[in-house]
């Protein structure tokens, strides 16, 4: 992902007040009850394994983390583990060798951390050092905890750069003599706008609109999820057939499809910046990083549905978490906080230009990108404008459930089946179905043995 070009790291930490009461005895009492906040030893001695759920180098991790919690924590040992081969999560665990922080994305929780016997609850930390979660936007606390039907903290949330806008190429619009998007535009307005930048002129053929197909669909705005939070099934067909619809018909208008023998996401998600012939595409912010200087590009707000306003993308946060056989959870819950401190997380903002998961009131949000110049002059308020979507609705206890990454692959394909290869979506859906039983049943036999 773009996204581990950036780093991350964020998230406020502060100490939370304790409730006054109306009189001065109830004062006393309430102050009395109120967790004290534990005692920060930043000489403290100590090696803590880390893990990533990416791909990120050690120069890459040191540059971003590493040399950051050995300035703060300067006796602390830091031992990164890149991911590679033999050094994935499942190879690590299997060798006896157990990680103490790790991070991810909750798009593979259940095979990074879960499944593998790692989740620990880090609410007896919060608790402990009276760690103020109110100050996270609640849908990132929420999309945590619904990860699992206890709904534990089995993380604290990073900040994004997965927010998803609408990016155009200005240069197109300037072209056709056609106004520039705007923020507040629905997908029924986007989709009459593509219309018109959908043409062919002097040999060379415009397309409208292009997408990240996949993550449209998984961080969509209506947070329908891929699985029933009732039953081990695809959730209601008739809510995903919708989002297909809705996205679908960008795909039928006539010369902006994809080529049908070329059914890459990749190549769909990089063709605004690769091939530069497209007015429009949805994408997350991480993707202009790979954009040349020749593309005249800006963003406005991701089309909303006009039953739903104001409401951008899922958040697609990532998280930091702290693993069960951790022996050093304190310290560990002490470096997570720094890396999640208003410091941290303002400087990030500032210099790399990451989405707060803090409340949007916050005045950090202002400073996003303030450094980075490929961002100077953007409208840079597309990305925090909307509110997150909120979280996919948790599961209930007994669920299996299934791999999330394959579950995005059916639904990749239910949409190349019905755009690419013209078949019906009643048919395409009830293959997904199927599909996505098949997985539930591949994951049940997983854990009998």
């Amino acid at each position: 992902m773009l996204y581990r070009k950036w780093g991350i790291a964020l998230v406020a930490t502060s100490l939370m007040i304790p409730t006054l009461a109306a009189c001065s005895n109830a004062k006393e009492e309430k102050a009395a009850e109120a967790p004290k906040s534990a005692e920060v030893n930043y000489n403290e001695t100590a090696t803590l394994t880390i893990v990533s759920q990416f791909g990120d180098t050690q120069e890459y991790f040191d540059k971003l983390y590493g040399s950051r919690i050995k300035k703060k924590f300067p006796n602390v040992t830091i031992n990164f583990i890149p991911r590679g081969t033999g050094t994935g999560i499942n190879d690590l665990v299997a060798a006896g060798t157990y990680p103490d922080i790790m991070y991810g994305s909750l798009s593979d929780i259940d095979g990074f951390l879960i499944d593998n016997g790692l989740a620990y609850d880090m609410s007896e930390l919060v608790k402990k050092n009276a760690y103020n979660l109110s100050r996270f936007d609640q849908v990132h606390i929420d999309s945590i905890k619904n990860t699992n039907p206890d709904g534990a903290l089995y993380g604290l949330p990073m900040p994004s750069s997965q927010v998803q806008v609408l990016f155009y190429n200005k240069a197109l619009f300037d072209k056709f003599g056609v106004p520039y998007p705007k923020d507040g535009m629905t997908w029924d307005d986007t989709y009459e706008l593509a219309k018109k930048m959908t043409r062919a002129d002097g040999g060379e053929v415009y397309r409208g609109f292009s997408s990240f197909i996949g993550s449209v669909l998984r961080d969509n705005q209506l947070s329908y999820p891929y699985l029933d939070p009732k039953a081990d099934q695809m959730y209601d067909t008739e809510k995903w057939k919708q989002l297909f619809s809705n996205l679908s018909r960008f795909y039928q208008i006539p010369n902006n499809n994809r080529d049908p023998k070329k059914k890459s996401q990749t190549e769909e998600y990089t063709a605004f910046h690769t091939k530069m012939n497209i007015a429009m595409q949805v994408n997350q912010l991480t993707r202009y990083l790979e954009y040349p200087k020749e593309l005249n590009w800006d963003m406005v707000t991701i089309p909303t549905f006009k039953e739903l306003p104001n409401v951008g993308s899922q958040s697609g946060a990532y998280y930091w978490y702290i693993s069960n056989t951790n022996k050093n959870k304190d310290l560990s819950f002490h470096v997570i906080s720094y890396m999640l401190s208003d410091e941290v997380q303002l400087d990030m903002a500032k210099t790399v230009g990451l989405i707060p998961s803090l409340k949007s009131s916050s005045d950090i949000f202002k400073s996003i990108g303030q450094d980075v110049p490929e961002l100077k002059g953007k409208n840079i308020q597309a990305v925090y404008k909307y509110k997150p979507a909120a979280a996919p609705p948790k599961r209930d206890k007994g669920l299996i459930g299934a791999n999330p990454n394959e579950l995005k692959k059916i639904a990749e394909k239910v949409f190349d089946r019905t755009t690419l290869d013209n078949v019906d979506i009643n048919t395409a859906i009830r293959d997904a179905q199927e599909e996505m039983a098949k997985q539930v049943d591949a994951k049940k036999a997983n854990v009998k043995k």
